[in-house]
């Protein structure tokens, strides 16, 4: 059974069990929300320092068919909750990424998720999402020349089950989650599937909210060269404090990915894999102020940067080590309705 064949079932079993759950009841309010967000990424393709210094000198300009390394950003979101019977809830959701400078880069998320309640403090959640097209760089095509280079783009499907479980002030949520990711033709052998397995819990202390999320990933490539096969774990932290009369609230953020490549082949036919070791940290912080009820305002900063290892002399930090920051300023509006019987 390929990708396609697993995605097509899972898609079907979804669409299934919205079809047996009861008929909608359109008494019932409809929550609809709409964010707009103007972000400065200064490291769109996350190059590293020597490759952003080539790009300004135009060393072997070749390698980079774009017009800038940084860009401004135009992210919209839009969601929409449905109430489905009784003791179920539909969520839909949209997100759209306009790059001014960089028109290639732009991309999409579409996704959706079924929440059932089980019983007082417990639901269950089922989800699909669907990205049609993410660039991530421009890389040399295997198929041409030494000096062609073309996009290295992806789809990618995710399926997530998962609980979510009121216990007192905390909320717990386990999760499994299955992702296909389809490459654009030339760099088919990066296809593969993965199995993402974690936990993530919401708890209030005093003045502030806490959330956590621990996540493992097994990634299994096509391959078989090069073979990007991994195991990643990955933590996040948030911390949120609410102040000047609950209107004003503040967040401050960290996470931390450990990635290593599980490539069984010779550092001489996979030197880029071979035994790496890959280590992201993150860190945001951001205001965000609520106007009303249903207008708020969001000022926000996030730094990442990657660190790569491997036990031989290639000098892979050179290529692959990154530092990257983003600055946005957003608005979220949350008008809510109701569709009366009969429309």
């Amino acid at each position: 059974m390929n990708n396609w064949t697993k995605a097509t079932l899972i898609i079907s079993l979804l669409f299934v069990t919205l079809l047996n759950a009861e008929v909608v009841k359109f008494t019932r309010k409809i929550s609809f929300g709409v964010q707009i967000n103007t972000i400065y990424d200064n490291n769109i393709y996350l190059y590293s320092p020597d490759y952003i210094a080539d790009f300004r000198e135009q060393i072997r300009a070749y390698r980079f068919p774009i017009n800038t390394y940084d860009d401004f950003i135009t992210n919209i979101n839009l969601s929409l909750r449905i109430p489905h019977a009784k003791s179920s809830n539909i969520y839909l959701y949209y997100k759209q990424y306009l790059y001014a400078m960089n028109a290639e880069k732009s991309y999409q998320i579409v996704s959706m998720t079924i929440s059932q309640n089980i019983a007082n403090n417990l639901k269950s959640k089922i989800g699909y999402l669907f990205l049609p097209q993410y660039l991530i760089r421009y890389y040399r095509d295997p198929l041409g020349s030494a000096t062609r280079y073309i996009a290295c783009a992806f789809a990618e499907h995710l399926f997530t089950f998962g609980f979510e479980y009121n216990l007192s002030n905390i909320k717990l949520n386990p999760f499994v989650r299955y992702e296909i990711d389809n490459y654009k033709k030339n760099f088919n052998f990066y296809d593969g599937e993965a199995f993402r397995f974690g936990l993530s819990l919401m708890v209030p202390i005093k003045f502030i909210n806490l959330t956590a999320q621990a996540e493992r990933k097994l990634n299994n490539a096509m391959g078989p060269v090069p073979d990007i096969s991994y195991n990643q774990n990955a933590y996040q932290l948030t911390l949120t404090s609410p102040f000047y009369q609950k209107k004003l609230s503040f967040n401050i953020s960290g996470s931390f990915q450990t990635r290593i490549y599980t490539t069984e082949n010779a550092f001489e036919i996979d030197p880029y894999h071979k035994d790496r070791n890959d280590k992201i940290f993150s860190f945001g912080t951001g205001l965000n102020y609520r106007l009303s009820k249903k207008i708020q305002m969001s000022l926000e900063y996030e730094k990442e940067k990657r660190s790569v290892n491997t036990p031989y002399n290639i000098n892979i930090e050179e290529i692959k080590d990154y530092q990257a920051e983003r600055i946005s300023l957003g608005i979220r509006l949350n008008p809510n309705f109701v569709i009366q019987q009969g429309e």
